[in-house]
């Protein structure tokens, strides 16, 4: 336990495998010295939580396109699914790249 607060909940922040975590939240906290730090320090958990929305999707998705044998369908599914799979490589191309900035600085 820390002597920082939730900035939400006011409850004590805990560090979790180098992780500043809220207990009663149950979400990650990052510290900002200024307001300009906001973007850029909430970039990764943004993409993380795009990339479980879009692991999640693709999950319901395969299971419907294993469900069905409609030509119309079946081609919606695989186009939608080869989108999500694009936007998943592009999140993680990004988090990469923001994470070699931050080792940089």
């Amino acid at each position: 336990m820390l002597s920082e607060m939730c900035p939400v909940c006011n409850s004590p922040l805990f560090e979790i495998r180098g992780e500043l975590r809220c207990i009663r939240c149950d979400k990650p906290v990052v510290k900002v010295h200024e307001e300009s730090e906001v973007l850029v320090a909430s970039a990764p958990l943004i993409l993380t939580r795009l990339e479980n929305a879009i692991t999640d999707k693709l999950d319901v998705l395969t299971n419907l396109l294993q469900r069905t044998s409609e030509p119309e369908e079946l081609k919606e599914l695989a186009e939608t699914i080869t989108s999500l799979i694009q936007l998943f490589h592009e999140s993680r191309k990004l988090s990469e790249k923001l994470r070699k900035e931050q080792t940089e600085t």
